[in-house]
């Protein structure tokens, strides 16, 4: 059916089974302009697990009767035209148990981990092997982790495990454990195992198993993990879920589980970090459906409610005894609370990390969180932990999590993160702003400090005069000089850093870049920008904007189309003066006279000899794993978001007919895939034909640019900034067609190389380029049209406008 002819007929057709008035009560939050709430569930509220009605579970009954990974049947209208009729369940009929389940006692018992993993920088720490260590001495472990990782970083963990896969999925730790079980390991080979647990990385193992296999081993139920929840962060102001002490886990499964069942969000679980199922769990069908049925979801929340707790609800339902190593029932997630610190004295065995950086309860004093563990377990391996944590932790969210505090009187202190743009705007109306401190802002999307800022710094790194603000997201930028100072851009100094500083140096619109609107007319706003580029941004990207308002007529008067645009930015850099076109044009309302010819700072980190010590040691390491070799790096823009296109899927004969092009001429290539490309196509197709020349090994691109012989990239602006090593560039892409309407410039006229559309084409201009380097008059041409600078002091000419620039104040 056309989509509002079927709105209308599933309206219609559950219409007899909704209760308007319920879901009214149930969803305080819906907006104002919902003005049919029965319409409401049926586009977007049974896609929310919204209750229709008190005794209606959307997920129950679609886990239950409807394929699991299928979001094409609304549950409620699927009830109205089959499922009355057939006598299906809305609900479960009843929460009383069986038995449960008992171990073998004569004989070891057989048991498997599924473990699932997730690195954004494909590496395994140590605080992931120490938890896989402790799981493999009592069982087979079997791991999947959802990205890429290296063969080096694979080896690891096949040192463990029975068998280990990097496999990017984007379905989170279930989606791990589904694809453990049905594809990589198999439902069959489980079957002969007596438990099969289901455990994640988000934990750090601070005691051994031993006490939680012994206790677990001795119960009987049908399926356990290491504690019960009831309340998660969704529903923390629940009235029920206040209760202030531990109800003990008989109570809870003779007396509450059927008043779970009328809660408006169904919100108790068993902690689904930790799980183990026994044959009773691992032979029913609507467990495997389940599972089997993992798929991605829009949002964590549904994540956390299909899966999390949909698989507690699910089990019970059905008849299945559960346990749990701690023997009650605690408010909300105790292991996301200071109650887990009293859990662990008990013999608790984890520490949940998203605790320590994300910390949604305002737990006080986790920045002493090792002493803590220390004065319970002395031998804990908290520095293995710290540097994990350390490592993949966002840095703004540790600085947050540490920085609240208890105060003598019992309350705690919670620093305001959440300043709006008014109160900011208010704040900074009143601030005295200093010509002579400097913030430097990271990108919003890599969360580094953009190159061309970085380039900036540099050259008043070491000046005391000028005070340097480096405003952080989730990354750490350890940038030393004189007078430097970091800070999360969203804290409480962040925030006052940035209004006190006369100029603020941004790669996007102030506000992108900021959260909050750093406004002309108080500050020197100056858009760095991310370099030379080929594709479309800002405004240039954006559909055309259609003006309203009548044209002027030559009878009547003449009248503005619009009013006169707020300036964004002070200025923009530029290379040269067709780059200058392309940045005014792309940084509306940026004017022509604002756009500063001075090039880009960062180029003169390919024609300098000196460097930064950071990319100098990057530089040389690349060398020394060169060896004499010549290197032909391939580089990607950004994983396509909008785009039609996926990454080009290189074939076995692909691969080798390009990697022996290049080692025949006494070459190697390099992969260098975009920062957050978590699945890295090229990588994996590549394997050991190819170096890993990934931001996680070499953080810095120009360092690796001035160890580069040959770039082979698509439509990435990087060919444009290597012409100023003089070295060639050929581009491949095979979709060039999903780029219609997306690029500045005809590809084939402005790219300074050949343009390939097969691999059969690009293997043949990679052997002619090593064979004879010698650019062509194209390349020349298209240098000269975009750099016009190239001795090495564009960011001098930058920071010398920058001191030329006179207060605010004064310009008023």
């Amino acid at each position: 059916m056309p989509e509002l002819e079927r709105l209308e007929a599933e309206v219609a057709a559950a219409a007899p089974y909704f209760d308007e008035a319920y879901y009214a009560r149930s969803l305080p939050e819906l907006p104002d302009t919902v003005t049919d709430p029965l319409e409401h569930f049926c586009s977007t509220g049974w896609k929310q697990l919204r209750k229709p009605r008190a005794d209606f579970d959307v997920w129950w009954y679609w886990a239950n009767h409807l394929d699991p990974a299928d979001d094409a049947t609304n549950p409620l209208v699927h009830y109205a035209l089959v499922g009355r009729d057939a006598g299906l369940s809305t609900r479960p009929a009843s929460t009383t148990s069986g038995p449960g389940a008992v171990l073998p006692t004569d004989r070891a018992v057989r048991r498997a981990t599924l473990f699932a993993g997730f690195d954004a920088q494909g590496i395994v720490d140590e605080a992931v092997l120490i938890l896989l260590r402790e799981l493999a001495r009592f069982s087979d472990v079997f791991v999947l982790f959802d990205g890429y990782l290296p063969e080096s970083e694979l080896a690891k963990l096949r040192e463990v495990a029975q068998d280990a896969w990097a496999i990017r999925h984007g379905a989170y730790d279930f989606g791990s454990y589904a694809m453990l079980a049905r594809e990589l390991v198999g439902w069959e080979r489980l079957e002969q195992y007596d438990e099969v647990l289901f455990v994640n990385d988000s934990s750090y193992l601070v005691r051994p198993l031993d006490a939680v296999f012994e206790r677990m081993d001795a119960q009987a139920c049908d399926w356990w993990g290491l504690q019960a929840t009831k309340g998660i962060a969704m529903t923390r102001d629940v009235p029920e879920n206040g209760f202030p002490d531990p109800i003990p886990l008989d109570t809870v499964r003779e007396e509450l589980l059927d008043g779970f069942e009328d809660a408006v969000t169904y919100d108790f679980l068993v902690g689904s970090y930790f799980l183990a199922f026994r044959r009773p769990v691992l032979n029913s069908p609507v467990f495997r459906r389940l599972v089997n049925g993992v798929t991605t979801q829009r949002s964590k929340r549904l994540v956390i409610q299909k899966y999390e707790i949909g698989l507690t609800h699910l089990l019970i339902g059905h008849g299945h005894r559960f346990s749990t190593f701690v023997p009650t029932l605690q408010p909300f997630h105790p292991v996301y609370t200071r109650r887990v610190f009293g859990l662990i004295a008990d013999g608790f065995p984890l520490l949940k990390r998203f605790l320590l950086y994300r910390n949604h309860y305002d737990v006080p004093a986790l920045a002493r969180w090792k002493e803590t563990v220390r004065a319970i377990i002395p031998d804990a391996p908290v520095d293995a932990f710290e540097t994990n944590l350390l490592r993949t932790a966002p840095a703004d969210g540790l600085a947050r999590s540490f920085a609240i505090e208890e105060r003598d009187d019992g309350t705690v202190d919670v620093p305001d993160w959440d300043m709006t743009p008014t109160r900011f705007s208010k704040l900074d109306a009143a601030a005295t702003q200093d010509l002579r401190q400097w913030a430097f802002v990271v990108d919003r999307e890599t969360h580094q400090l953009p190159d061309n800022s970085r380039a900036i710094f540099e050259q008043v790194a070491h000046d005391p005069g000028i005070t340097k603000v480096i405003l952080t997201r989730s990354r750490r930028i350890p940038l030393s000089g004189e007078n430097v100072v970091t800070l999360p851009v969203r804290s409480p100094q962040g925030r006052e850093a940035l209004m006190r500083s006369g100029i603020v140096l941004v790669a996007d619109r102030p506000l992108r870049a900021t959260d909050v609107r750093v406004k002309t007319e108080r500050h020197h706003v100056i858009a760095v920008r991310r370099g030379l580029t080929l594709l479309k941004y800002g405004r240039t990207a954006a559909a055309p904007r259609v003006v309203q308002s009548a044209r002027p007529t030559h009878e009547g008067p003449l009248e503005m189309l619009h009013p006169a645009p707020t300036r964004v930015f002070d200025a923009v850099l530029a290379a040269s003066d067709a780059d200058r076109l392309a940045a005014v044009a792309s940084n509306w309302s940026t004017r022509y006279v604002d756009a500063w010819p001075t090039g880009i700072p960062a180029h003169d980190f390919l024609v300098r000899d000196d460097v930064p010590a950071d990319l100098h040691e990057q530089e040389q390491r690349l060398r020394e794993e060169l060896d004499g070799r010549r290197l032909v790096l391939f580089t990607t823009i950004l994983p396509r978001r909008g785009f039609d296109a996926e990454p080009y899927l290189f074939t076995p004969t692909e691969v080798d007919r390009l990697a022996s092009a290049a080692e025949d001429a006494g070459a190697v290539l390099g992969i260098r895939e975009a920062d957050g490309d978590l699945d890295r196509a090229t990588s994996r197709a590549f394997g050991t034909r190819a170096l890993d020349i990934s931001v996680t090994r070499y953080p810095s691109v120009h360092a690796v640019l001035r160890a580069t012989d040959l770039v082979v990239t698509d439509v990435d602006g990087v060919a444009l900034d290597f012409t100023l090593t003089g070295r060639p560039a050929i581009s491949f892409v095979h979709d060039l067609e999903q780029f219609d309407g997306r690029l500045l410039y005809d590809l084939d006229h402005v790219f300074p190389g050949p343009v390939c559309r097969d691999t059969k084409a690009l293997a043949a201009e990679i052997d002619r380029a090593l064979a004879d380097p010698t650019v062509s008059r194209q390349y020349a041409r298209v240098r000269e049209l975009f750099v016009e600078h190239a001795d090495g002091r564009s960011s001098r000419r930058v920071v010398e406008r920058l001191l030329g620039l006179a207060p605010k104040r004064q310009l008023s």
